[in-house]
């Protein structure tokens, strides 16, 4: 299979950039994976490869897609699309929804990937809990509360940030690491806060409900209630792989359960004084808790 990227807008240094996929690239005339944000509008990837017959597209940001008006030149997320035989979606829900609008192509869920080489060497847990990422929602600014209480890391970025994140900035340790340096230091911690979810404005909303039948897909359900989607966050990834607990926050969808069984692999959490409470258990109970990493 013939494998086509196209970082050219994706912020640098963030999880597409350290796939790779292209090294796993053979020779074909009949089937294409493009990946990368810009790659359904690639016109040079589209005339290299109009006469394949399977033509593949990974997208690793839904349900996003569809709280954005024209997010794809000027093209809707029903149709930017349009070019691919099939599609490879890290959204069940959306996966399930698109499939019933009968586009004439296949949409499919599939694992979000995570490079080997990416995994860290075995660290000292120099630190009790971290959470890294944008300040998205109350849930978020509640989880800087609870953490404050201990030894902790909060990691992001200064740049391509929202308000609320640039508001948060004070309580962070560590600002715009590069994407090993932040690995690294998941592996120093001993715990790692994670939440799959997607927090929507009003902007959003009103994109959102300009699609047919929007309130059948289920990654919706909570549009004018709280206003979050689900999407899969691969720190989820980064923690296990770095031996470092997971704890998760619990919510409608629960979507870390496809890759990872609870209480075996890792613990939910369901508000800030739940968080603080599992927190301080886990510290110190540590040894207790080592099958769990190890099985994640």
């Amino acid at each position: 299979m013939l494998i086509l990227e196209d970082l050219l807008i994706e912020v640098p240094d963030t999880n597409a950039h350290h796939w790779h996929l292209e090294e796993y690239s053979q020779d074909s005339t009949t089937d294409v994976l493009l990946y990368g944000y810009n790659a359904s509008a690639n016109e040079e990837f589209h005339q290299r490869c109009k006469d394949f017959k399977r033509k593949i597209y990974f997208n690793n940001w839904a349900p996003c897609e569809f709280a954005q008006y024209f997010p794809h030149n000027n093209k809707s997320g029903f149709d930017y699309e349009e070019y691919f035989t099939e599609v490879y979606s890290i959204c069940p829900y959306t996966v399930s929804w698109l499939n019933k609008q009968h586009f004439g192509r296949q949409y499919k869920d599939v694992f979000y990937p995570f490079r080997e080489s990416l995994i860290p060497e075995e660290q000292p847990k120099e630190y009790d809990v971290i959470y890294h990422g944008g300040i998205h929602g109350q849930e978020h600014a509640n989880c800087l509360v609870a953490m404050r209480e201990f030894n902790y890391r909060y990691e992001t970025m200064t740049h391509h940030i929202n308000s609320l994140t640039h508001k948060c900035l004070p309580l962070a340790t560590n600002l715009d690491l590069s994407f090993s340096e932040k690995i690294n230091l998941v592996a120093q911690s001993k715990i790692s806060v994670c939440y799959n979810l997607v927090h929507l404005t009003p902007a959003h909303i009103e994109a959102l409900k300009t699609y047919k039948n929007w309130e059948d897909n289920k990654a919706f359900a909570e549009v004018g209630r709280r206003n979050v989607m689900p999407q899969f966050k691969t720190r989820a990834h980064e923690a296990a792989i770095s031996k470092t607990l997971n704890l998760v926050h619990r919510d409608r969808w629960n979507v870390m359960e496809r890759y990872y069984t609870p209480e075996s692999e890792f613990i939910y959490f369901d508000d800030e004084w739940d968080l603080r409470n599992r927190i301080k258990d886990v510290l110190e109970n540590w040894n207790d808790y080592q099958d769990v990493v190890e099985s994640a």
